[in-house]
C-alpha cells in the first residue's frame, strides 16, 4: 500500500494536480448519507451530519464546506466555512455541519408552515477537497408541530 501511495504522489508531482491523467488516477469522494441531526428555531440552528467516503488509498484534505437550507422553498440559513479535516484512506467519515438560521427568514418560513400545514426542507451544499467540489442534497419533512413548537413554546 505504501508503494501505491508513493506512485500516486509521484504522479501528482510529475503531471500536476489539474491534469486529466491525475483525474483518472484519483477518485472523487462520495456522499454516503446525510442526516438532519438537530433543528431548533429557538437556537437559530440546524445541524446536518454528512457521511463522506474516500475511495483512495491516501487521505484527502477537506478545505471548505458550504451549504444552504430552505424551509418550504424559502432559504432560512447557510453555512460557509474553511476546514482542516482530512478524509482517511478507504474510510467513511462523518462531517458535522452546523448552519446558522436567519431570524427574519424563519418568521416568513413559519408563516408558510402555518398556511401549508407542512414543513419541507432542502439542504444543498458542497464539500471542497483537493480533488474538487463534491455536491450534495438532502430533502425531508419536519412536522408543522416541531417547527411551531420551537418558535412558540406554548404550541407544544
Amino acid at each position: 500500500m505504501i508503494k501505491r501511495f508513493f506512485i500516486v504522489l509521484l504522479s501528482l508531482s510529475l503531471f500536476g494536480c489539474n491534469s486529466a491523467y491525475t483525474n483518472d488516477l484519483v477518485a472523487t469522494p462520495e456522499i454516503k448519507n446525510i442526516q438532519l441531526s438537530h433543528f431548533s428555531v429557538q437556537e437559530r440552528k440546524a445541524v446536518f451530519t454528512v457521511s463522506l467516503y474516500n475511495p483512495n488509498p491516501f487521505p484527502l484534505p477537506i478545505s471548505a464546506i458550504a451549504g444552504d437550507i430552505a424551509l418550504n422553498n424559502l432559504t432560512i440559513g447557510s453555512l460557509e466555512a474553511k476546514s482542516d479535516q482530512n478524509l482517511a484512506a478507504f474510510d467513511t467519515q462523518d462531517v458535522t455541519l452546523p448552519l446558522s438560521l436567519n431570524p427574519d427568514a424563519l418568521i416568513n418560513a413559519a408563516q408558510s408552515v402555518l398556511l401549508q400545514g407542512k414543513a419541507s426542507y432542502t439542504f444543498n451544499g458542497d464539500v471542497q477537497t483537493s480533488l474538487g467540489r463534491v455536491p450534495f442534497t438532502k430533502q425531508g419533512e419536519l412536522s408543522a408541530k416541531e417547527v411551531m413548537g420551537s418558535i412558540l413554546p406554548s404550541f407544544r
